[in-house]
């Protein structure tokens, strides 16, 4: 009787620590209010959202779950007239880096791209020509970036490909590789397009908005 009370004992007694340990143990089970904290959060990157929800939640489990869960994928937030004002105010002396101190919560990229809509000329932005590597899918990805006024290290950046887009595919194109698919998925998501297989399994980019 000892030996069972001893038993049930040490069982009740980690019932309030049993959450976190036994979700992993059930294959990390997602919780109502981990949903929850997606859904609100859908403006953040995953990096950044990773800091809002329990510790065994890793990036690629969170990225995941984005990417298989209607209404839990990265939207960008709408942009207010008192940022456009700062955007404006700004551009003359500034570009998309600078801004992004004054408006940290927009990317350099989000910076470049609201300029662009609004009419705006970022301060001194330069940037030498978009060479050709010879990987069709980078050399779209790489070009839709340039066009979007973001530079190709700022693409690896923002998508934490280390310098995929900027130097690793050109060296995988050399060497004959294929693309490196896991970043140029990050990429489609990114851009929110989508890859196309054709008939003969060459697989293109519909880019959507174009």
């Amino acid at each position: 009787m000892r030996s069972s009370s001893v038993l049930l004992a040490r069982k009740n007694s980690g019932a309030e620590r049993f959450d976190s340990a036994s979700l992993v143990k059930r294959g990390n089970a997602w919780t109502v209010a981990e949903i929850e904290i997606m859904r609100r959060n859908r403006h953040l990157r995953t990096s950044e959202l990773q800091k809002l929800l329990p510790p065994h939640r890793s990036r690629l489990s969170i990225q995941g779950k984005r990417d298989r869960a209607e209404g839990l994928g990265y939207r960008r937030l709408p942009w207010k007239s008192g940022e456009d004002e700062e955007l404006r105010r700004a551009a003359p002396t500034k570009g998309a880096t600078a801004i992004h101190h004054i408006l940290p919560h927009r990317s350099p990229w989000e910076i470049n791209l609201r300029a662009k809509a609004l009419g705006i000329s970022l301060f001194n932005y330069h940037e030498k020509p978009l060479a050709i590597i010879g990987e069709h899918l980078a050399d779209s990805i790489r070009q839709r970036a340039r066009e979007d006024g973001l530079s190709i290290r700022g693409l690896d950046c923002e998508l934490g490909t280390g310098g995929y887009f900027t130097n690793v595919a050109a060296h995988r194109a050399r060497r004959g590789s294929g693309p490196y698919m896991p970043a140029i998925r990050k990429a489609i998501a990114f851009f929110e397009a989508e890859l196309v297989t054709g008939p003969d399994g060459t697989i293109t980019i519909n880019w959507k908005d174009e």
